[in-house]
């Protein structure tokens, strides 16, 4: 009797501790106070940032210098960075860019250019209450923040592209460390319900607004920065998609990309191969700044999923591979890995609590209660 309660116990633990858990490093603080990062060779300020830093967090400026970050003050909130290298972003092929470029603007969209049809992206925001204190008037709109008018305005954009867009506008509130746990849940209904190629996590930052101001075009903007969970099996994927992003913008719109940071948790990018997390700018902006932005972001995004815009690095030749195709092995293999613990896990515990003779019963019960949960109905506007 002991032996099977010991096991009972273990197999319990080993359950809780494998459970699907979504690593995000955000730091929930009050509003004014933020970490400020330098280079540790020269003291120049280098970024600041709202989320937690951590050593071993990474930094990929605006002029693609990369730093990685070893000595944290945290009763202070400083930290400090060395350069590690300057980094080639993806090749880009001019004459291919461009003219996708005046395909995309003529009004005529995707349609004119490739044959594929099912070109979809999924939008959503963890953190549904942020908002922009100039037009909003407060920091904070618990269940829907500002920050879901700029994903409706990023969603616009997509469609105005010819790419199909889904923003669910589900609220995570509040804004706490479960926020991305429970947005995980609508990241994997979007994942299987509308098959995206690519997820997009809308946020924007808590820091002053002079670094994140700009002008795009001579119309007011804000600098959207890109943040890369390193603690996921997508990171070189993530990370990729991020460099293409980047190159393409610095092309079309210099000035657009702020910069990348490389964060601690995961931000649910284990999911895909094509997860981004982007800041559109932060409170202390108008809106309509982080809106402008939207629609050159969507722009960028749309260019460097679709375009066909990079050369291969072995030959030189411009990239002739859909750049929609294979794009969910990654996410299959999350959700795949999500479901064998679960699946896993849940068939020993059944199996040892029941001592064998319910199990069949009982993982049929799982099997519906699960199905409800993916099929559960999702929150439109």
């Amino acid at each position: 009797m002991k032996v099977k309660k010991l096991v009972f116990l273990l197999c319990l633990l080993v359950l809780i501790i494998s459970a699907p858990i979504s690593y995000a490093d955000d730091w929930y603080g009050d509003y004014g106070s933020y970490y400020k990062v330098y280079d540790a060779q020269s003291s120049k300020l280098l970024f600041e940032t709202a989320r937690e830093v951590t050593k071993g967090d990474q930094y990929l400026s605006g002029d693609n210098k990369l730093y990685n970050v070893v000595r944290i003050n945290r009763s202070n909130r400083l930290a400090y960075a060395e350069f590690v290298k300057d980094v080639e972003l993806p090749e880009i092929d001019e004459v291919a860019l461009n003219a996708f470029v005046v395909a995309l603007r003529s009004g005529e969209g995707l349609a004119a250019l490739l044959a594929e049809e099912d070109r979809k992206v999924g939008i959503y925001s963890t953190h549904s209450s942020e908002s922009y204190v100039p037009t909003d008037g407060t920091e904070s709109i618990e269940g829907n923040g500002g920050i879901f008018k700029v994903a409706e305005k990023i969603k616009a954009g997509f469609e105005e592209n010819g790419v199909g867009a889904i923003f669910d506008n589900t609220s995570h509130d509040p804004h706490d460390a479960g926020a991305y746990k429970r947005s995980r849940r609508t990241a994997l209904q979007m994942l299987r319900a509308e098959q995206p190629q690519a997820l997009i996590d809308v946020h924007r930052d808590a820091t002053p607004a002079e670094p994140y101001l700009t002008d795009i075009n001579g119309e007011p903007a804000s600098k959207v920065r890109l943040v890369v969970g390193r603690r996921n099996q997508n990171f070189k994927a993530n990370e990729e998609t991020a460099w293409k992003i980047k190159a393409v913008a610095d092309k079309m719109y210099p000035g657009l990309i702020k910069d990348i940071f490389y964060a601690k948790g995961d931000y649910n990018q284990d999911l895909t191969p094509r997860a981004m997390l982007l800041e559109m700018g932060t409170y202390q902006h108008s809106r309509q700044r982080a809106e402008k932005s939207a629609g050159f972001i969507s722009e960028v995004i749309t260019t460097s999923l679709y375009g066909g815009t990079f050369k291969d690095e072995t030959d030189g030749k411009t990239e002739k591979v859909a750049p929609q195709e294979n794009s969910n092995k990654g996410s299959g293999a999350g959700i795949a890995g999500i479901l064998a613990v679960i699946g896993g896990g849940g068939l020993a515990f059944l199996f040892l609590s029941s001592g064998g003779k319910e199990w069949k019963s009982k993982v049929s019960n799982f099997k519906q209660e699960f199905h409800n949960f993916l099929g559960r109905t999702r929150r439109k506007k």
